[in-house]
């Protein structure tokens, strides 16, 4: 009886420790109960212009770069693409608005870092989004794509297809970065999928102290199977007689807070719809994570994102001209030539 009971017992603990690592394996974007959800009904914590980190900065949109946005639980990137310019490296890169005003680096550093992260973390699933500035080929895309190694991780979803897998199924399958561009799509590189063949955008242009928009803005007035609530704010900064619009850091904190449960429970009731990529400035203020984990009927984890240093708000008295003029350096004609600070 003694070796038989040892053999039940030793059968009892594998089973417990097989039991364990299928639990352990069942975590889906930090969650359990995500795993079994499609795509299409999970929201994702998003940063708009994820790249433009340079804290306190005149174009900067967050104080923390992406590999700390990915640790914090960032999990959708607004990434906006321009030409390489005369004497940089040839390759794409990440500006806002201008090279010359904010030039967040190449987008092979982008995708090597996202990259980094996917490989050490492969219960993950990953969006990004492109703003085709440079109006860019989608050959370009799948040059750096390749070349960083991340076009395996690409998820290719049929147009014709409204299923969408659930991350379970995803991360099963290797297939958890979803790349999206809202202008140059080519059915040549089908991973890089027209956004507003999927997706509806909430307005991007929101001015300080003007209610938040429950509207359909890009496609016009055209639903999607999902949808992305921009909910970021900008000011006015008079700069040399020309007005410019800037993000708003010292705001954060309550714009990402109240403002933010408030902006998703009107548009989710405004649209029947959850919001399924959720796009702050600034996303260590407020309380972006816990909001995105309400959406998704989890129960926050508790994850609190690094904190940055709080930045003096760009449209204070504090932030005169001659600041503004001192932080470009030499630039003040680009924007003036571009007439204002694109979000």
């Amino acid at each position: 009886m003694r070796p038989s009971f040892a053999l039940s017992a030793a059968t009892a603990l594998l089973v417990s420790s097989l039991v364990h690592s299928s639990h352990a394996q069942q975590l889906c974007n930090s969650y359990a109960e995500l795993c079994a959800k499609s795509y299409d009904k999970v929201a994702f914590a998003t940063t708009h212009n994820a790249f433009a980190s340079s804290a306190g900065a005149l174009g900067a949109n967050q104080n923390n770069d992406i590999p700390i946005q990915l640790k914090d639980g960032i999990r959708a990137f607004m990434l906006d693409s321009y030409s390489p310019g005369t004497g940089n490296t040839g390759e794409i890169q990440l500006c806002h608005t201008a090279c010359t005003l904010l030039d967040g680096g190449t987008l092979s550093k982008a995708l090597g870092q996202i990259k980094t992260f996917l490989e050490n973390n492969p219960n993950e699933v990953i969006t990004i989004f492109f703003e085709n500035a440079g109006n860019l080929a989608a050959s370009q895309f799948q040059t750096v794509y390749t070349a960083v190694g991340m076009d395996k991780y690409s998820h290719t979803q049929p147009t014709s297809s409204g299923t969408w897998p659930t991350l379970g199924e995803m991360i099963a399958t290797g297939k958890r970065l979803v790349s999206f561009i809202d202008s140059g799509a080519d059915a040549n590189v089908p991973w890089l999928m027209s956004e507003y063949d999927y997706i509806f955008e909430t307005p991007y242009s929101i001015p300080r102290d003007t209610p938040y928009p429950c509207t359909i803005d890009r496609p016009k007035d055209q639903r999607r199977q999902l949808y992305v609530l921009n909910h970021f704010i900008s000011g006015t900064l008079n700069l040399n007689g020309q007005a410019i619009d800037v993000p708003q850091p010292g705001l954060a904190n309550v714009t990402n807070a109240i403002d933010l449960t408030n902006h998703i429970n009107s548009c989710q009731s405004t649209f029947s719809q959850i919001p399924n990529f959720i796009a702050v400035d600034f996303y260590e203020q407020g309380s972006i994570l816990q909001a995105t984990a309400a959406v998704n009927g989890v129960a926050w984890n508790g994850k609190e994102p690094t904190q940055h240093a709080p930045i003096t708000n760009t449209t204070s008295a504090a932030y005169t001209l001659g600041t503004a003029n001192a932080r470009l350096a030499g630039v003040v004609s680009s924007v003036i030539a571009l007439a204002h600070l694109a979000l």
